[in-house]
């Protein structure tokens, strides 16, 4: 009988218990329902596409709500509003009230910076503002959603218009990943200081800002940076040698668009063993050598090295054992002599080689025939000559984009480019090409050619009407030539062309 009436008192207990727990759950439900309403009523002032036209008041239950997700027991743990055409002042501490709720997506709409403060509640871990209409600095220490929110991992503020942060952005050790990318941010500090207080940081992007000054520091106490990118920005001096080298974890490195001087070969390269993606293009680094310290790249994917100023030689070997390297970009430099048929010993993963815009003279040399996997070849604006379009180029079944204008090349086009039947886009302007356009370009059905640029050679003769097979030709050049006759009709009715450039004088016979 006691041991009955021991059960009985458990059960009651138990049974309580639940009904106080449905009776929180109920009132903090309702507590979001609070929340959710003053965010509508204190942060939007326009709602044109009605996207919260079911959010009412007279809703107890706010999960079937537009952009709201909840968790089992009904709380909001997501609220997507993203590119919902919002205009507003956004006032945060209204959202962060709300304690079980863990991402929070408003990019793309028109929100300026109403109080970006965030309640002693706030659970949050996403937090995406990008594409918004926010102008003003961020709020510094004790007035920022980042000292409040000590669980945040994600945050995204890109594509606004912020001029800075009073020189700090006091995020905790939670944050893992911070996009500023396409602000207005011209105080250095803030960089300085991401870079010195990264904690646990693994992606920090800067990009499209106004930075300017010199790199007073490398990320050596970033031990988790993965992706740092800093390009398309206004810093200046030199790179920090050792800058790479300090960050054993950095996968993605781009300080691409800047005004970076000093001399390449100074880098130190010595401990890039994970780097993937290192871009460096228009900056000034004029230098006749590469830093040997690059071979340890040996991960490498992606090596843009354009507008440098860098001369001499390509160094084929350095970069031919870079046996992961999809895209290589070595454009608007000063590099002579030939292409070293070393470089094709990335042929085995290299998906675009852009050369152009150097001192190149020669051909591509035969090694580069095994290049099975290169889609996009631009060696545009060099001193090339010889019949390498006919012994190598025509024999890259996988190009898809061939650029050779204003080169030194001589001779017939040749017909076995057709042989590239992935080809969009042909290039052969502005060289010394003699003799008849081909007819036999688009000799395969379904041609996937989209541009034929022939302009500024020496070719004759008609016009051949079996370019109007090529069905996805949208741009054919043909100006400054010696061409006669008129434009045949299959051309004029392709489906899909829009510019046909170059007069042809019919009175020629």
């Amino acid at each position: 009988m006691k041991r009955l009436w021991r059960v009985q008192v458990l059960q009651h207990g138990i049974f309580t218990l639940f009904l106080l727990l449905l009776v929180l759950t109920w009132t903090q439900a309702d507590d979001d329902v609070l929340m959710l309403m003053a965010f509508k009523k204190f942060s939007v002032t326009s709602d044109p596409h009605a996207v919260l036209v079911n959010w009412t008041d007279t809703s107890s239950r706010p999960c079937s709500w537009h952009g709201v997700t909840c968790s089992l027991d009904g709380r909001v743990s997501t609220l997507n509003l993203s590119h919902a055409g919002l205009v507003g002042s956004l006032h945060l501490p209204n959202l962060t009230s709300m304690s079980a709720l863990r991402r929070l997506y408003l990019q793309g709409n028109s929100f300026s910076a109403g109080d970006l403060s965030a309640s002693s509640s706030c659970m949050l871990d996403t937090l995406d503002l990008s594409s918004n209409n926010f102008s003003d600095p961020l709020p510094g220490q004790g007035q920022s959603f980042f000292s409040s929110c000590d669980r945040l991992a994600y945050v995204n503020m890109s594509r606004n218009s912020i001029p800075g942060a009073g020189g700090r952005i006091p995020f905790g050790p939670s944050l893992l990943q911070l996009d500023l990318s396409r602000n207005k941010i011209s105080d250095s500090a803030l960089l300085t200081y991401s870079l010195s207080s990264c904690q646990n940081l693994n992606l920090l992007n800067f990009s499209d800002n106004k930075l300017g000054r010199k790199l007073s520091v490398t990320p050596i106490s970033c031990k988790n940076l993965s992706i740092l990118d800093l390009s398309c920005n206004l810093l200046s001096g030199e790179i920090p040698p050792s800058f790479v080298a300090d960050s054993l974890s950095l996968k993605h490195l781009d300080l691409s668009f800047n005004n970076f001087s000093g001399n390449f070969s100074s880098l130190n390269f010595s401990r890039c063993s994970n780097l993937t993606v290192l871009k460096l293009s228009q900056n000034s680094l004029p230098d006749t050598q590469f830093p040997t310290s690059l071979a340890s790249c040996t991960l490498l994917e992606v090596l843009h090295l354009s507008h440098l100023g860098l001369k001499n030689n390509i160094p084929g070997s350095l970069l031919g054992n870079l046996k992961n390297l999809r895209h290589l970009s070595l454009s608007h430099n000063q590099f002579a002599d030939e292409i070293p048929p070393e470089l094709a010993q990335a042929c085995t993963t290299l998906e675009e080689l852009d050369l152009s815009f150097n001192k190149l003279e020669g051909g591509l040399p035969a090694p580069f025939l095994s290049c099975s996997s290169l889609h996009s070849l631009n060696l545009g604006n060099n001193l090339l000559s010889g019949d390498f379009l006919n012994t190598v180029v025509s024999n890259l079944k996988n190009l898809r984009y061939f650029y050779v204008p204003f080169n030194n090349i001589t001779g017939s086009v040749p017909l076995s480019l057709a042989n590239c039947t992935q080809l969009q886009v042909l290039d052969l302007s502005s060289n010394g090409f003699t003799g008849t356009i081909p007819p036999g370009f688009c000799s395969s059905s379904g041609s996937a050619l989209q541009k034929i640029l022939l302009a500024n050679n020496y070719l004759s003769g008609t016009v051949p009407l079996e370019l109007g097979s090529c069905e996805n030709l949208r741009t054919i050049d043909l100006s400054f030539n010696s061409l006669i006759g008129s434009i045949p009709s299959e051309i004029w009715t392709l489906p899909n062309l829009s510019d046909l450039i170059g007069s042809i004088p019919s009175d020629k016979k």
